[in-house]
């Protein structure tokens, strides 16, 4: 959601997983010491995979307190230049880490540090100053340009806000850093209470500046400025009294092979970053203030519900397909992954369906009356971050053979195909052209990282099957539409609830393999409850 922003690595899926050659692991785990390590691998990777869905689930219920709360006190138009300000602070963050937040995962060596205190000093002091001066140079390079050019041509709305952005530039760039020396040191559990407790301290810092600073988006930068700040001094704290962190310790060396290392993700995360985030200032600049607060909305609503599907994926399947690839090969890998992207587009199908059907009550219980309207865009924006979200299962081949490169300029491609199709289709669609242009332009990169993908890791798709789907969520979407309660939450339950069950009903009429999973849950279920009877019995006859 558009409120309070998750920090840049919060969400691990973002890394970049490179395999092994499947012939040379296989021979490793011939060894039995070896298959004894996997296996406590495996389950460490189980432990913290655990760790970081908590998190995820506690600050998505947080994001569920503050969207409705800033929906509300916010003029539309402000709520608009909070999200136009997240995306600046999003790509300006991102040129100001310049990759070493991935660096700081790859240089990382725990034997090495246990046994030489030096070279562990070496290590978070190079990362650490590193990381400042390169966020420094960004932050007064913008405050140059800030001063020079002129302010409302450049910057329009965000011009009075511009240096708390740059100021939590800073902050952000800093609090990559320390979140990557608490992911590399595994502290799954501080990492997690951490985020959590910033996100929920933000939104009270927040709402207790409101009565002083006003109904604006400059109320929400600066009691995160605050918040963000003391975090990042007790961060840097915590370092300081472990001895590890001195100027003196900086190395130039391990500073450039850092650069060298990060520097090549960075096209990748920069055309990430413009292809989520240039249609907001497209949609100021042609539709309007209270134009961009409505689009805001409806793209933080479907973000959210596809964040919901899309970053458990991340972080359950990429382990787990590298593991069979380095194991078993490509075949079973491609099998694997052709599986879950067939029960993916299942449970995506369905879920677009029920929004579909319910997205008028979604936006008045969670933003409230005044963003009514707002629903009809929800679908269409949705149904793109699901298709872009297939990305884990189409563009597994490249990553697993390390073509990120070639993945970087695909996503150029698609932010600029998303920017062209704003331009046009905005000033004669409205808000209804940008969505469609997030849609088109998540379509044509997916389409691109599957046809290369597909060279070296091919996924098998079942057409039949995904028109099947497509069909019984039309069915679903149809009988759910017909359906009006009068309360926006009753309403919002009872539509889900019928798009449910027709659409799994379509399904286990229309696919057999619906209902062979069917037949299967249900005999389940039937020797779960028998073996509960017969457990009760045997404990009433003792």
């Amino acid at each position: 959601m558009a409120s309070i922003p998750e920090t840049p690595e919060m969400v691990p899926r973002g890394t970049l997983l490179i395999a092994k050659e499947p012939s040379t692991l296989k021979h490793q785990t011939e060894r039995p010491d070896v298959g004894r390590l996997l296996g406590g691998e495996l389950k460490t990777l189980a432990r913290e995979s655990s760790h970081y869905m908590l998190g995820l689930l506690c600050n998505a219920g947080i994001g569920l307190i503050s969207f409705p709360i800033f929906t509300r006190v916010l003029p539309i138009s402000e709520y608009g230049v909070m999200d136009l300000g997240q995306r600046l602070l999003l790509v300006l963050t991102i040129a100001s880490k310049l990759g070493l937040q991935n660096a700081s995962l790859r240089f990382y060596n725990r034997e090495k540090f246990a046994a030489d205190a030096d070279a562990a000093r070496s290590y978070y002091s190079t990362l650490f100053f590193g990381m400042l001066g390169t966020s420094i140079c960004v932050v007064l390079t913008g405050a140059l340009l800030v001063s020079v050019l002129p302010k409302k041509s450049m910057l329009g709305p965000l011009s009075g806000l511009v240096y708390l952005i740059l100021a939590l530039v800073l902050l952000r760039a800093m609090g990559a850093a320390f979140w990557g020396f608490l992911r590399i040191e595994q502290r799954t559990k501080v990492f997690n209470v951490l985020t959590v407790c910033t996100r929920a301290t933000t939104l009270a810092a927040v709402c207790s500046l409101l009565p002083f600073i006003g109904r604006s988006a400059r109320t929400y930068f600066t009691g995160t400025v605050v918040v963000e700040t003391g975090l990042i001094v007790g961060l840097t704290v915590w370092l300081v009294s472990r001895g590890v962190l001195a100027t003196k310790h900086f190395k130039l060396d391990l500073f450039r092979a850092a650069i060298v290392y990060g520097t090549p993700l960075v096209l990748y995360e920069l055309a990430y970053a413009v292809l989520v985030s240039a249609d907001r200032f497209l949609v100021r600049h042609y539709v309007g203030a209270d134009a961009l607060g409505f689009y805001s909305v409806a793209y933080g609503l479907a973000n959210n519900v596809n964040e919901f599907l899309v970053a458990p994926l991340g972080l359950a399947l990429i382990p787990i397909y590298m593991k069979i690839w380095n194991s078993d090969g490509t075949e079973k890998t491609s099998a694997f992954l052709t599986t879950a992207f067939n029960i993916f587009m299942l449970a995506g199908v369905g879920v677009l369906a029920a929004i579909a059907a319910s997205g008028h009550s979604i936006v008045v219980f969670l933003a409230s009356q005044k963003y009514a309207g707002a629903d009809r865009l929800i679908p269409v924006i949705l149904a793109g971050l699901l298709v872009y979200g297939a990305n884990v299962f189409v563009a597994a081949g490249l990553l697993i053979h390390k073509r990120t490169m070639q993945m970087s300029w695909m996503l150029v491609i698609a932010a600029a195909l998303n920017i062209g199709l704003n331009c046009l289709l905005l000033p004669r669609m409205g808000l209804m052209g940008g969505a469609v242009a997030t849609l088109l332009s998540y379509l044509v990169c997916i389409t691109m990282l599957a046809t290369a993908s597909n060279r070296v890791l091919p996924l098998h798709t079942d057409v039949l099957s995904c028109a099947k789907y497509l069909l019984a969520g039309v069915l679903a979407w149809l009988a759910g539409s017909q359906i009006i309660v009068s309360t926006a939450l009753g309403d919002l339950l009872v539509k889900s609830a019928v798009v449910f069950a027709v659409y799994l009903g379509s399904l286990y009429f229309l696919d057999e393999r619906t209902r062979s999973a069917a037949r299967w849950i249900f005999a389940w279920a039937r020797k779960s409850l028998a073996r509960g009877l017969d457990n009760e019995l045997e404990q009433g006859a003792e």
